[in-house]
């Protein structure tokens, strides 16, 4: 384990992470937070959490199975992406880094999640004690 401080996240906006069909929760602050903002527009695609307080997000507005894709990323190039509810996006997505954004392999890959560090990164040193409040420093400078 070496002392020296980790690269601090950057996105690449490739958009590899809302673009890939996967399951994502919503959480209740994220419903009481649309509801209090008015965002009609985000509710229609989030299902009310039934079981442990969490339900699901991009579902197809007419009930039918989702996509999984965000219905909320844009393109603004050839190869960027843009995420058109920044403000608000849910704790889900804030919470995901990939491994790119830390220097250590692709783009869109798991490194980083709201339910802590992945086996790799753990592995490569990061999220251990040690280590925990430099890493947290940096994630939260970013965000």
């Amino acid at each position: 384990m070496t002392d020296k401080p980790r690269k601090r996240p950057k996105c690449s906006t490739c958009g590899k992470c809302c673009r890939a069909p996967v399951i994502l929760i919503t959480k209740p602050s994220d419903l009481r937070r649309w509801a209090q903002q008015g965002r009609s527009d985000i509710l229609r695609y989030a299902s009310v959490p039934v079981l442990r307080g969490y339900g699901d997000l991009w579902i197809s507005i007419d009930g039918s199975e989702g996509s999984g894709y965000c219905p909320f990323i844009r393109r603004v190039s050839q190869d960027k992406f843009t995420c058109t509810i920044q403000d608000t996006k849910p704790k889900v997505c804030k919470e995901f880094w990939c491994e790119w954004t830390y220097g250590v392999g692709q783009k869109g890959i798991p490194f980083k999640t709201d339910r802590g560090w992945t086996d790799r990164a753990k592995q490569l040193g990061y999220g251990q004690s040690t280590n925990r409040s430099r890493q947290n420093a940096s994630v939260q400078s970013h965000k």
